[in-house]
């Protein structure tokens, strides 16, 4: 079953609790903290794969989580980072952040590779809270959450040449007449459902992929007749044999309505270059080709005269569109987006929900919250040393928060009192 789009949920690990322990050894009397950190989560790449033609496994497993890292312990020991999780994708998938829309990447080549969700990292035990103050501290960090993704992914299938037309042109035939394919022909319009690809052999030495696009028809860059599912498998290709089918109406006309739709879907597909076909050329008179050759001929525009059933001129066909392609200037390479975790504006936000209730949006602040163990005592002093470190207590004085007000930070509730 070919697949071209689904959505799914990533979720990177965990990183580790820090720990809070302290050495007790014979003959060291007193015997300071100890507690070593906690590993990092793992994290969530994403890999083209060329073995890969379809995103079907994707519906049967729809949540992908990397391991979480595991916890610190004592005698200063670090606990390990979780395992990351590659996840394999054909090569021509695009990734999407599903409730932004933003771009995560575009991974056209093999092993093209992007980290789309970082790990949390491991919170430090409590030996790097010792201070000449404060010689046994029972505060430890614990570990910042996994970042959890809702992911859109799209294949634009890759292929040098798109045999593009109305449906029941003929385009499969001749995709099965001149490659290794065997796509589905019957006759009846959209008999093809999915494209198909096949390796076309120009020689011993040459060869190029050619990809049977399912039949498009007016109105098709709006959406109709799921063009817009067909028309995105056309992107990548860099040629296109566009299949006019005489006995369905007037070739011309077909053929102007064809480069409509594509030019609306995308200015960049419909100036691609295009080796014209006229299809089931046994079955027109020569006063019939002569008429469509010089309607073509008004425009410019060189045909060629095939019948795909009875494989009269397909030989031609494929080397004019493979001599265009051999002289396609050399595209650069596209690069994947390196796109390491989903973050909102830095810039603090302060909304006030109640006359003294104030709740922050502020993703460093709250993920600190988030790797803070309140039970401990200590833990309220050592968030407000990072209040006043980070520069938080000014932005609240700034904003009218004053002692005694409500401060909810990622779900939690602070009574707001910056005296020392």
């Amino acid at each position: 079953m070919f697949v071209d789009h689904v959505q799914i949920k990533i979720k990177s690990g965990k990183g580790g609790n820090g720990a809070s322990t302290f050495r007790r050894e014979k003959y060291v009397p007193k015997g300071g903290p100890d507690g070593g950190d906690g590993g990092r989560g793992g994290h969530v790449f994403f890999i083209a794969d060329r073995h890969l033609n379809t995103l079907v496994d994707f519906h049967f497993n729809s949540l992908y989580k990397a391991e979480n890292g595991i916890n610190g312990a004592g005698s200063q020991m670090h606990g390990r980072n979780g395992k990351d999780l590659y996840i394999h994708v054909p090569c021509g998938t695009m990734i999407k952040n599903n409730v932004s829309g933003e771009m995560i990447a575009d991974l056209v080549k093999e092993g093209n590779k992007v980290l789309a969700a970082g790990g949390g990292r491991g919170g430090r035990g409590n030996i790097h809270f010792k201070t000449s103050t404060r010689q046994a501290p029972r505060f430890y960090e614990k570990g910042e959450p996994g970042i959890e993704l809702d992911v859109a992914l799209e294949l634009k299938i890759l292929a040098d040449v798109g045999i593009i037309g109305m449906a029941n042109a003929g385009k499969s035939t001749l995709l099965s007449k001149i490659s290794n394919a065997r796509p589905k022909i019957g006759n009846y319009p959209f008999t093809t459902l999915v494209p198909v690809l096949g390796i076309v052999k120009v020689d011993a030495e040459n060869a190029f992929v050619a990809a049977d696009i399912p039949g498009l028809i007016e109105g098709a860059s709006e959406g109709k007749g799921l063009g817009i599912d067909f028309l995105r498998h056309i992107e990548r290709t860099k040629v296109y044999i566009h299949v006019v089918d005489p006995t369905q109406g007037g070739a011309f006309e077909s053929y102007k309505m064809i480069n409509k739709e594509l030019s609306k879907y995308s200015k960049k597909v419909g100036k691609r270059p295009q080796v014209v076909a006229v299809n089931k050329c046994d079955l027109l008179s020569d006063e019939e080709k002569k008429e469509i050759k010089e309607q073509f001929k008004k425009k410019k525009i060189p045909v060629e005269f095939i019948s795909a059933h009875k494989e009269e001129n397909l030989k031609k066909t494929v080397l004019k569109a493979y001599e265009i392609l051999k002289n396609l200037p050399e595209e650069k390479d596209e690069i994947s987006t390196v796109y390491y975790r989903e973050e909102a504006d830095n810039a603090p936000v302060l909304e006030k929900a109640d006359a003294h209730v104030f709740v922050l949006r502020h993703r460093p602040t709250e993920r600190y919250v988030e790797m803070l163990d309140f039970s401990e005592m200590e833990t309220v002093e050592v968030f407000k040393r990072y209040l006043d470190k980070s520069g938080m207590n000014e932005f609240f004085k700034s904003k009218g928060v004053t002692n005694g007000d409500i401060l909810v930070i990622a779900d939690r509730d602070f009574v707001y009192d910056d005296e020392e």
